[in-house]
C-alpha cells in the first residue's frame, strides 16, 4: 500500500510528532486511497458509472479533473500542509506548508465507501458519495475513524478551498482544490454545505 507522508503533524501541546504518534493521540488512522466496505460495491459503482458516462451525465468538469489531477488521486500525492491542534472547541485544523494557487490540487477526501446508515446524522465525518452533480446514491464516505488530512479540513461560509468529483478509471473521487490564492501558515477552509448543517442539532460557529 502506498505510504501516507505529511509534511507535520502536531500533537495538542504544539510538537511535532510522527504519523503513528499523531494517530494515537487523535484516535484516527490515515489511509492513503479511497476504500470500499467490499469487492462487490467497487463493482458495482464502476459499473454504474460506466453507464452514466456512457448516456454522458458525468460533466466535462469532472472528466477534465480526472485526467488533469489524475496523478495526485491515483499516486496519492502528500499535500505541503500541517494538521494542528486549534483549542477544545474546534479540535484540530489544517493549514498550509506553503503558498498555494489557485486551482492547485491539495488533497482528496479518503475515507471508507458504505452504504448510508440512519446513525450517520450523528457522524461529523462521512461525506456524500456522488458519482455526478445529478446522481446521488445511498453511499458515504465515512472518515470517523479511518481516512485523509482532509477530514480535519474545517468549514467557513468564505472558504479558500472548494470540493469537487473527478472520475479516474471509473471511479468517482471527492477532491478538493485551491478557490483563491493562500498564503504560507493560513487556515484551510471549505464549505461544509447547507445539507451537512440541516442534519445536525448544534451549527457550526463560521470560522473566518
Amino acid at each position: 500500500m502506498i505510504q501516507y507522508e505529511i509534511n507535520c503533524l502536531f500533537n495538542k501541546e504544539g510538537i511535532c510528532v510522527s504519523v503513528a504518534e499523531f494517530e494515537a493521540v487523535a484516535q484516527f488512522s490515515f489511509v492513503p486511497q479511497l476504500l470500499f466496505c467490499s469487492e462487490s460495491l467497487s463493482a458495482k459503482i464502476c459499473k454504474k458509472t460506466a453507464k452514466l458516462q456512457g448516456k454522458k451525465k458525468l460533466s466535462r468538469e469532472q472528466l477534465w479533473f480526472g485526467s488533469y489531477y489524475r496523478n495526485e488521486i491515483l499516486f496519492a500525492k502528500a499535500p505541503s500542509i500541517e494538521v494542528r491542534w486549534i483549542d477544545r472547541r474546534i479540535g484540530w485544523g489544517v493549514f498550509a506548508a506553503k503558498d498555494f494557487s489557485k486551482m492547485e490540487f491539495v488533497t482528496e477526501y479518503h475515507g471508507l465507501v458504505r452504504p448510508r446508515k440512519r446513525s450517520d446524522r450523528e457522524n461529523a465525518y462521512c461525506f456524500e458519495y456522488a458519482l455526478s452533480s445529478e446522481e446521488r446514491t445511498p453511499y458515504n464516505i465515512d472518515a470517523e475513524s479511518q481516512g485523509g488530512v482532509s477530514r480535519f479540513i474545517n468549514h467557513s461560509e468564505a472558504p479558500n478551498l472548494r470540493s469537487a468529483l473527478a472520475t479516474v478509471d471509473g471511479v468517482c473521487h471527492v477532491i478538493f482544490i485551491v478557490d483563491k490564492p493562500i498564503a504560507k501558515g493560513e487556515q484551510l477552509f471549505y464549505d461544509y454545505g447547507s445539507d451537512y448543517w440541516a442534519q445536525r442539532k448544534v451549527s457550526y460557529t463560521q470560522m473566518t
